[in-house]
């Protein structure tokens, strides 16, 4: 009873995740289009990023980090819907199945490519960093410790449905 609330709960707050990650990757589109005619926009792209300097710098590579965040935020949000589908096909009677297996399979793969993207963005920041002297927040890149251990998870799910299966045969 109390693992069925707290996915219920959980559930909710993967809706939510996923919402504000949506708005997200929104706010820094609009602004984005908004800057192309106003180049004061860049100075606060979304949540205080200043994105001033590099659209000064290049047009070409202030286009290139936007197109990184919305990528690296998009794919959070992806993310995040995965865990709704998850959460919400979730049997607590019957975990292992094929549909569950799958969707862990889906959010190890994107957390390794979001991983992929945010050593990419990071990568690009600080060469121009230090070639430019400009200072920006890099984001983290620590996804690829959570994609093993959400793939790890998916293989013991996979092994788990392989035993029920056997176990069904064998009744």
């Amino acid at each position: 009873m109390k693992t069925e609330k707290l996915l219920k709960i959980m559930y909710v707050f993967a809706w939510l995740a996923f919402i504000g990650l949506c708005i997200q990757t929104g706010a820094i589109l609009i602004s984005y289009f908004v800057s192309y005619s106003n180049p004061e926009a860049s100075k606060d792209v979304f949540g205080g990023l200043n994105l001033y300097e590099y659209y000064n710098y290049s047009f070409y590579q202030y286009s290139l980090i936007i197109i990184y965040k919305v990528i690296l935020f998009a794919s959070e949000a992806y993310i995040a819907f995965i865990l709704i589908k998850l959460l919400k096909d979730l049997d607590i009677n019957n975990p292992f199945n094929k549909k569950v297996s799958s969707l862990m399979q889906k959010t190890s793969f994107s957390i390794f490519f979001l991983w992929i993207i945010a050593i990419i963005h990071n990568t690009h920041i600080q060469f121009i960093g230090k070639k430019q002297g400009f200072e920006m927040e890099l984001f983290s890149s620590d996804f690829v410790f959570l994609a093993a251990v959400i793939f790890i998870f998916t293989k013991i799910v996979q092994r788990g449905i392989e035993l029920q299966t056997e176990n069904d045969l064998t009744i």
